[in-house]
């Protein structure tokens, strides 16, 4: 009886050092998987930048008139800091542009520039611990949402959403179909523009493992992030799952992605395109460009791409 009683208390004891040791593991994961970028790696833009999109920043800052923004966050209590470019006739129409991870407001300014000249305003703001954005924690779009339906709101109740479109660029293809697919977001919205969009927080968290080779079973360490994710900040990467969410988007959706890219594979793009409920979607696939560079390989067929897609909201 007494040696039972012992295994008992060895098997318990085991049990809850598991339970610990998988509570540290995941919670490890966790914060190195939800902060992938502080406000100090971005909040700068390197002159190559500007050179390779041939723009230079201070002439785009002279030829458009641009409004600070300071938008109230309805979750998390900080505050949105972005910028209303407007349109040289200051029109009612506005798109909203959305950066990638490592990114701020004004790496969009090349995307900006197509849209101011078909008489768009733009709106360019810095996602989640990003730039002048003092919000903790990346969440591939979970979180993010809230601050691109703020934007939203702001474009709708200043009288520039006549048209209210969003352009979001990978880990901002995630903000962007999270937030299209909340509740009745998509209601003020007329068109999506997805380029090399994130379309699993599942995938990105795991491709991290195993890049970092631990040496302890992936899926041990998936479960262990997934649980202490829900546990600490109440979703699982479940819930991120962009090609689930973009089963409830009816909008019209441009979704572009390239053969070779390695860090949004091809798969992520097709597999939102897959869900989505649009009548008028697009998969557009390259062949040959890297992360994020389908601008600068194909410009003039993008630039058709997207008149193509705006037309079409407009039917």
């Amino acid at each position: 009886m007494k040696k039972k009683k012992i295994l008992f208390l060895a098997v318990l004891l085991l049990f809850f050092l598991f339970l610990g040791g998988s509570y540290y593991i995941g919670t490890s994961i966790v914060d190195g998987s939800t902060q992938l970028v502080t406000n100090a790696d971005t909040k700068d833009i390197k002159e190559s930048f500007w050179e390779k999109y041939s723009i230079s920043f201070d002439d785009f800052q002279n030829t458009y008139e641009i409004k600070s923004l300071a938008i109230p966050s309805s979750f998390d209590g900080h505050t949105v800091p972005g910028e209303l470019i407007y349109s040289p006739e200051k029109s009612k129409n506005t798109v909203i542009l959305v950066h990638g991870l490592g990114g701020n407001k004004y790496t969009n300014y090349p995307l900006a520039e197509f849209f101011l000249e078909n008489g768009y305003n733009v709106i360019t703001y810095d996602q989640r611990s990003s730039g002048e954005n003092r919000a903790e924690k990346t969440t591939f779009g979970y979180w993010e949402k809230y601050d691109l339906i703020d934007c939203i709101s702001y474009a709708k109740n200043n009288g520039l959403g006549d048209t209210i479109g969003i352009w979001g660029t990978s880990f901002g293809g995630a903000t962007a179909v999270q937030a299209a697919a909340y509740e009745t977001t998509q209601d003020d919205l007329s068109f999506l523009i997805l380029d090399c969009p994130v379309s699993s927080m599942a995938w990105m968290v795991e491709e991290e493992m195993r890049q970092m080779d631990i040496g302890l079973p992936l899926p041990y360490l998936m479960w262990c992030g997934n649980i202490v994710n829900r546990i600490k900040l109440g979703f699982s990467y479940g819930d991120a799952d962009c090609a689930k969410s973009a089963e409830k988007i009816h909008i019209p959706t441009l979704v572009i992605n390239s053969e070779i890219d390695d860090v949004t594979p091809y798969f992520m793009g097709k597999s939102i395109y897959d869900s989505l409920k649009s009548a008028h979607r697009e998969l557009w696939t390259v062949p040959d460009s890297k992360h994020a560079d389908v601008w600068l390989d194909y410009r003039e067929e993008y630039r058709q791409k997207l008149l193509s897609l705006l037309r079409d909201k407009a039917d």
